[in-house]
């Protein structure tokens, strides 16, 4: 086993016993020395493990580069594709994972602090088809574990191709039957067809105190667009959950950690602060200039870049094409880059491909 990934899994369990700003360091050595496209990439814009001293040094890959290489530091166990519209594999990013345990601890531990905060265990229900129906989805891959670690009594109510809404029924009955609180996993796509379905059957549900949902994805793959303030009153009139234990979930299949809303970890926590998204401590995020790909000033949307720790034995440092702005310790999402605001992106794309 690789002895710098047992660093960063001991650090996923206890930020004492390490530096991010060390670990960082150390996994920009380890990927410039075992991933040799990643290697060429650093190496034309002078960056080598003797002259990067700060994280914020290291070179983010753009996410274009998961298509076009195959970033990892070795053998991968696992390869996961992203979501997009198109099949095959050349137009969706692969991000080949060579311990899978990095994965799986971050998960774990991102869904225990933002979602699972103030319960060991509870009934939970899945509009995301599980990892044998979408093999090479992470998402998928990540409710298995969910279910795994965190389901007293776990239902999968969608295969890879529907939703079966009958099933969802009767799990909402039971809880509601049993006074047992319930935790909903969902894509926003999935949500929405869900809460049309339930509509049209004339269905509502008051769950138990302390059942909450969890959704992820946008609005990708949604009959029909829906605002954030539109969804949660929709899920309060479906489900009787209230907004602060609707948490919004931001992940990448090219990222092993997850970013959340903090309403739910908030309010368990008798914090009073703003809805926004934060991450786990082996991660970290920059909110960059659309053009210039320098930090954004305050209050400025940009684009998103992070250092995410748990990607070891792919690639660390990674440039989006998501935007945001600040708020707090966290950010709130403003959707993707479009038009000249990409100009960042299509820079660090072709810096990639001159590599």
């Amino acid at each position: 086993m690789e002895p710098l990934y047992e660093r960063v899994l001991a650090f996923i369990e206890n930020p004492a016993v390490d530096r991010f700003e060390d670990l960082a360091l150390a996994i920009f050595a380890h990927q410039f020395a075992r991933c040799a496209p990643y290697r060429d990439f650093a190496t034309r814009r002078g960056a080598t493990p003797d002259t990067v001293a700060d994280w914020r040094d290291v070179p983010a890959v753009p996410i274009v580069a998961f298509k076009r290489a195959d970033l990892t530091c070795g053998v991968p166990q696992r390869t996961f594709l992203s979501s997009g519209t198109t099949q095959g594999t050349a137009t969706r990013s692969r991000h080949l994972l060579p311990d899978l345990r990095l994965y799986r601890a971050s998960a774990l531990a991102g869904l225990h602090r933002f979602l699972f905060p103030d319960v060991a265990r509870m009934r939970i229900v899945s509009l995301i088809a599980p990892g044998t129906e979408l093999p090479d989805s992470s998402l998928s891959q990540m409710v298995d574990w969910a279910m795994d670690h965190f389901a007293v009594d776990g239902t999968y109510v969608a295969q890879a191709d529907g939703l079966d809404v009958d099933r969802l029924v009767a799990a909402l009955d039971a809880s509601a039957r049993t006074g047992e609180p319930l935790a909903i996993l969902t894509t926003s796509g999935a949500l929405i067809r869900a809460l049309d379905a339930l509509r049209a059957l004339d269905r509502a549900f008051r769950l138990p105190h302390g059942s909450r949902l969890m959704d992820t994805g946008g609005d990708k793959g949604a009959p029909r667009r829906l605002s954030r303030n539109g969804l949660l009153h929709a899920v309060w009139s479906a489900f009787a959950i209230p907004g602060y234990f609707v948490v919004n979930e931001y992940g990448m299949a090219e990222l092993s950690s997850q970013y959340y809303d903090t309403s739910l970890s908030d309010r368990v926590g008798g914090r009073h602060a703003p809805r926004r998204k934060c991450g786990p401590h082996w991660a970290r995020t920059r909110i960059l200039d659309p053009i210039t790909l320098m930090p954004a000033a305050p209050d400025e949307v940009g684009l998103l870049a992070h250092v995410d720790l748990a990607n070891a034995g792919s690639a660390m440092a990674i440039l989006s094409e998501d935007l945001a702005v600040a708020v707090g310790d966290g950010f709130e999402l403003r959707g993707r880059a479009p038009g000249a605001e990409e100009r960042g992106c299509s820079l660090s794309a072709a810096q990639w491909d001159a590599a």
